[in-house]
Parts: structure tokens; C-alpha cells; sequence
């Protein structure tokens, strides 16, 4: 890829600002000295970050990579304010994107199901996975119970509540408390959490 062919110019730009930077990126006289610098400056944090949320550097590093190739081709109709953040918010939505096509792609049962398939895509999932068992373990174990039930063996509120002798509205209050858990637990994750959103 061409992004490291740049970095040789980066050394010479390292006592500037983001802001500065950010408008030499704009300059065709310095976008590739300004380009290389930023890269030099946030690829090891955007990927440690990404490496964290995917749980597989060789995702990490396409993401990473993708958000450089798409901050230099729009280096001249992109309007950024502050570059850290925009950087680590176009990481955030580059890895939705990633969890969105891995999900769409996989029945979620199949996580449950499949834990011996051993991918790029599957370390993913399984991060998922265990964020959600992470997140279950912190509710009261009915909580857990009901949860279950409507989530993973997709039984209606008027099943839930025939098998377990409560009322369709405990079951409601159970599922409701599980879901303000797991969106705290899982607010990384938030596309897995419209999946189970649908009451």
C-alpha cells in the first residue's frame, strides 16, 4: 500500500499539531509529508484499540488500514475539527461495520454452536460471545433464566411465563433489566444488542 511508502517524510513534521497537520493535509505541496506524520502518530493506538475490540491483529490491521486509505482520499472534502477523535470515531464505526458483516453473515445460535470453528471472523464473534457472558453473569440468576428463554430459545412472554408460574409482566421486567445490563456491558458492541432488542 502506498500510506507507507510516506512515511519517510514524517520525521520532519513531528513537532506540529494535529490542526496543523490536519491543514498541510489539505496543501498538495505537504499532503504526503502531513499524511505520513499523522500515520506515524496514530496507527499504534488506533490498532492496539482495534486489536482489543476484534480480538484478532490481522482484522485490527485492515481496519487501521482502511481508515488511512479513506483519510487520504478524502483528505480534501472531509471537514475535521479534531483529529484524534475523528480518527477513533471512524475506527469505532470501521469495527461496526466489520461486527455488522460478521453478523449478518452467522446465525447467532452458531456462536453457541460452533465454538471449535476457528476464523477471522469466528475470533470475532467469539469476542461478542464473551462480552455477552461477561454481561449475563452480572444479573440475578431469573433474570439470566428468563432472558434465555426469550433470546436464545425464542419463546414468547406467554410461554416464558406458563413454564415458569409468573405473570407476562415479570417476564417483561426481567427481559427490560437485562437489556439496561447488557447495554451498559455491551455498548461496544451495540449492533449485537439491536439483535436482541426486539421484545
Amino acid at each position: 500500500m502506498y500510506i507507507f511508502v510516506f512515511l519517510t517524510y514524517s520525521m520532519t513534521l513531528t513537532n506540529l499539531t494535529d490542526d496543523q497537520l490536519v491543514s498541510l493535509l489539505r496543501d498538495n505541496r505537504h499532503e504526503e509529508k502531513a499524511f505520513a506524520e499523522i500515520y506515524e502518530r496514530y496507527w499504534k493506538k488506533l490498532t492496539s484499540l482495534a486489536v482489543f475490540k476484534t480480538n484478532s491483529k490481522e482484522i485490527a490491521a485492515e481496519i487501521v488500514q482502511e481508515i488511512f486509505i479513506k483519510l487520504w482520499e478524502k483528505r480534501n472534502s472531509t471537514s475535521i475539527i479534531h483529529l484524534e477523535s475523528y480518527l477513533f470515531t471512524a475506527l469505532k464505526y470501521q469495527i461496526i461495520s466489520h461486527l455488522r458483516a460478521v453478523i449478518s453473515s452467522r446465525n447467532i445460535t452458531d456462536v453457541y454452536a460452533e465454538p471449535h470453528v476457528v476464523s477471522q471472523e469466528t475470533l470475532t464473534v467469539d469476542a461478542l460471545k464473551k462480552a455477552i457472558e461477561t454481561a449475563m453473569a452480572q444479573l440475578p440468576q431469573k433474570t439470566q433464566q428468563i432472558f434465555s428463554m426469550s433470546r436464545f430459545d425464542e419463546k414468547s412472554h406467554k410461554e416464558i411465563s406458563s413454564e415458569l408460574d409468573i405473570s407476562e409482566k415479570s417476564v417483561e421486567y426481567h427481559i427490560t433489566q437485562a437489556l439496561k445490563v447488557l447495554r451498559e456491558h455491551l455498548k461496544d458492541f451495540y449492533i449485537l444488542l439491536m439483535l436482541f432488542h426486539s421484545l
